[in-house]
């Protein structure tokens, strides 16, 4: 990760005015993919699909939003923004495959922990 991103990641998640109406779910701002997966598997299915509804429901103005900015520098609030389409992306799955937070027969998901400086990976 860049410096800027590791200070970025370390603030207190804020969200843009536009959509503070997003904050009871701001828990699910968070920077890494591995933090993303252990909270996908302690929430509930109900705190999941909560979550992922509300996304839903304004993914589009958040897209339109995010669209503005350079996606490798995103302003503080943006890229709380963007960490929170991120968790929605992470459980889509629990919700369209599964409905339940695991992989069925899957395995323990503290045993893999994500590359986050894979090549590939977005620079936010």
């Amino acid at each position: 990760m860049e410096q800027r991103t590791l200070i970025e990641a370390r603030k207190a998640p804020a969200l843009p005015a536009a959509f503070t109406h997003l904050d009871p779910f701001i828990s699910w701002s968070l920077p890494l993919e591995t933090e993303r997966n252990i909270k996908r598997h302690a929430s509930t299915m109900d705190e999941i699909r909560t979550f992922a509804d509300t996304m839903l429901e304004n993914v589009d103005q958040v897209v339109e939003h995010l669209n503005q900015f350079d996606v490798n520098v995103l302003p503080h609030e943006e890229l709380t923004l963007m960490h929170m389409l991120l968790s929605l992306a992470e459980v889509a799955p629990a919700i369209e495959f599964y409905q339940q937070q695991a992989v069925v027969d899957g395995y323990d998901p503290r045993r893999f922990e994500a590359d986050e400086n894979f090549v590939m990976r977005p620079a936010v």
